[in-house]
């Protein structure tokens, strides 16, 4: 399919979806610009416009100004948006639905760094535009794997091994402890068979996943009274690099980093729209659509 021919399969996927489960209204006068087409050019600026949101909108006023019409200015769009977040994410609960990992209870977990500015540029008292509900706020985190400090936030997924794309995900804070994050994300999920890192071990953990009638794949730690069989071992091993596939996705594709937020409400919407557009491009290619 063309550019084009996306855009409008994207927007009647929109569309349908806004029709059975309508926005709550913003007080004032009604927008020239539709819900549905705020929610069409979110998702379509992750799959097609890069990290610039001015160079997207020019774009789509140079090329596809017959599809949006009424095209409000980048700061307006910016506010609806945010204003639709809750509805950017019941969109994309329903694409993830339709995948035929939907109900697959082999699952990853992960969680990665998401910063908000460069560590050494933090000034005391100017980190009020990243704060959230309930306490949450940017701080200062340790990345293992990178073996570095960041400031901002931590985002843990919960994605099925077969296709990567995140069926729970959360916003937490850089020095959450892993374990509590994913044990939230798992809340509600029957017999969970779930594949992490060695981070995510622990007996606490593994009591509440028993609890569910689940169980933790972790690689074996050499000092461990306990010891996995070598099956067990092998099958770990042949399945640990897929917990990462949805923030390599992420990054690769989306530029999960180059996010260029300058408020907390900015940087959830914007994951949200991330997140949207990994699960849409999943389901395009799951159906054969011929997309780059």
């Amino acid at each position: 399919m063309t550019t084009e021919d996306q855009l409008m399969v994207l927007f009647c996927v929109v569309d349908d979806w806004v029709r059975g489960h309508p926005p709550p209204a913003r007080p004032g006068r009604r927008p020239a610009c539709a819900d549905s087409e705020v929610l069409t050019l979110a998702v379509a600026r992750e799959l097609f416009g890069g990290p610039s949101e001015r160079r997207f909108l020019r774009r789509a006023r140079r090329e596809w100004r017959h599809l949006f019409p009424r095209l409000p200015a980048q700061s307006e769009l910016n506010r609806r948006t945010r204003w639709l977040q809750g509805a950017l994410e019941g969109l994309r609960r329903h694409l993830v639905a339709r995948l035929p990992s939907a109900t697959s209870t082999l699952l990853g977990a992960d969680t990665s760094p998401l910063p908000v500015k460069h560590r050494t540029r933090v000034r005391r008292g100017r980190g009020a535009a990243f704060d959230g509900p309930g306490h949450l706020s940017a701080g200062f985190g340790y990345c293992a794997a990178k073996r570095e400090w960041f400031y901002g936030f931590r985002l843990a997924t919960l994605a099925p091994l077969a296709d990567g794309v995140p069926r729970h995900w959360a916003l937490c804070p850089a020095s959450v402890d892993e374990r509590e994050a994913v044990a939230e994300l798992l809340r509600g999920e029957a017999d969970p068979l779930v594949v992490a890192d060695r981070g995510l071990d622990g007996a606490a953990m593994r009591d509440r996943l028993a609890d569910q009638g689940g169980l933790l794949l972790t690689p074996p730690r050499k000092l461990r009274r306990y010891q996995p069989s070598p099956l067990m071992r092998e099958f770990v091993r042949r399945r640990r690099n897929r917990c990462e596939r949805p923030f390599q996705v992420l990054t690769d594709r989306f530029a999960l980093h180059q996010h260029r937020a300058r408020s907390f409400w900015g940087l959830l919407t914007r994951t949200t729209a991330k997140l949207a557009a990994f699960a849409l491009l999943a389901l395009w290619l799951h159906l054969g659509f011929d997309v780059d």
